[in-house]
């Protein structure tokens, strides 16, 4: 019967996810079709929650798959104390979990997704790791949300998206009423297609000079978008918006191309040894051909890759350390420099400054703002500055406002400075006329 046994562990493999041992997605559509059924028959609520462990992929690359796998096993374990032994839970992607419970509707929905919040903001203790990890959760009700596994499904994630983007261990049930502030983001999203379409982005430049001689070393491109009805639009309204639409892929490789074409026009009026430094999107850096767009733009454009500067901040390094690390390591190979920009404000461990082949980091405004008056910030910017230079790396301030700012940075070592007291963000024609003879 060994053949039997065999086709049963196939059979159980195909319904189920090996590691905790959960229905998977397959056997969860099934199990939701049968009970859709009997809450027709004997006009019951059903409610499908859906829950994403955010920043499991993080511990999975820095500690390991083995202390992955444990705090799979352990959430899963807690996931099912929480609920009916009647009730489903299934494991449905590598980080996402989904949760069936027969009877339930609005009334009783939120003392349960309240339940699985707090027992899973609790501690997980794998092997020597104390770990915490974030929770987004959505619900769809049948039937009112959906009168399908398909239909619960998508709305269930559709509530936990949107709990997500209201910050971290939030939940909320599905709800087909479209927020103002979705409402705003949807028109500022179809006016942006139309501005991309239109010509409307621009980039604007901020000028990089050396704190010791000050002269001029580079600049910082910044998108800007100028639209006709609404006139400047802040990029801290229309970036985040790209980048959850996706439109910041096209968006990056615009300003990746006009910024490199710039800088490489003048150099040829004059500017010799000037660089050209590009903010980088999460979005932008995981794409697969994001290093080869890199790599094409200075070719087609004719910039030596020595005179681009790359900025991504630490959260986006540290996400996915092991793609982050491949993709870092051939820029540099191919003689891109990478910045990190708003040092100090993200990761705690600076063991990634040794890992990684990077040539910038960029103190954050927070600790320029206030460092004439502040030896809190003092002592901050002095570690910056000492860590950089027993690394080989470059400095760049940025902020600086006033002469007391740019003279404790020049005189504790800092490379290069940029702000408003030495230049702020302008056109490119008034750049040229500014800085170009």
């Amino acid at each position: 019967m060994h053949w039997k046994e065999n086709e049963d562990r196939l059979i159980y493999l195909s319904t189920h996810d090996e590691l905790t041992g959960l229905p998977g997605r397959v056997l969860l559509d099934d199990r939701v079709t049968m009970n859709i059924e009997m809450a027709r028959r004997e006009k019951q609520f059903l409610s499908l929650i859906v829950l994403n462990l955010d920043g499991y992929r993080k511990i999975n690359d820095l500690l390991g798959h083995a202390v992955g796998n444990e705090l799979i096993k352990s959430v899963a374990e807690r996931l099912q104390i929480c609920v009916r032994r009647s009730d489903t839970v299934a494991r449905v992607g590598e980080d996402e979990f989904a949760m069936i419970m027969m009877g339930v509707g609005q009334g009783n929905i939120e003392m349960i997704a309240k339940k699985i919040m707090a027992a899973m903001q609790r501690s997980f203790r794998i092997q020597e790791h104390t770990l915490h990890i974030r929770t987004n959760l959505g619900v769809s009700i049948y039937p009112e949300h959906g009168e399908n596994f398909l239909q619960l499904f998508r709305n269930a994630e559709t509530a936990m998206y949107r709990s997500r983007s209201s910050g971290k261990n939030h939940w909320g049930i599905y709800c087909d009423q479209i927020s103002d502030i979705e409402r705003s983001d949807l028109s500022l999203e179809s006016a942006m297609y139309e501005g991309i379409e239109k010509g409307e982005f621009m980039l604007h430049y901020q000028p990089i000079f050396c704190a010791r001689t000050g002269q001029l070393k580079g600049a910082e491109a910044l998108m800007r978008w100028l639209s006709p009805k609404q006139g400047f639009i802040s990029p801290m309204k229309f970036i985040p918006l790209a980048e959850s639409s996706g439109l910041i892929k096209v968006l990056g490789a615009w300003a990746l191309r006009s910024a490199c074409l710039q800088a490489k026009q003048w150099q040829d009026s004059g500017l010799r040894e000037f660089y050209i430094s590009v903010n980088v999107s999460p979005h932008q850096f995981v794409q697969d051909d994001f290093l080869e767009l890199t790599n094409r733009t200075l070719h087609e454009t004719g910039l030596l890759p020595s005179s681009l500067v790359l900025e991504i901040t630490e959260t986006m390094l540290m996400d996915n350390p092991q793609k982050s690390g491949d993709t870092l390591s051939k820029l540099h190979a191919a003689g891109i420099k990478i910045a990190i920009d708003d040092f100090g404000t993200g990761y705690s461990s600076l063991a990634y400054l040794k890992k990684f082949p990077l040539s910038v980091l960029k103190i954050d405004k927070t600790f320029v703002d206030d460092v004439v008056n502040s030896l809190e910030d003092m002592a901050i910017i002095g570690a910056i500055l000492s860590l950089a230079d027993g690394l080989n790396l470059q400095v760049v301030a940025e902020g600086v406002e006033n002469d007391a700012q740019l003279g404790f940075l020049r005189e504790e070592g800092c490379d290069l400075i940029q702000g408003y007291l030495t230049g702020r963000p302008i056109n490119a024609e008034a750049f040229k006329e500014q800085h170009i003879a």
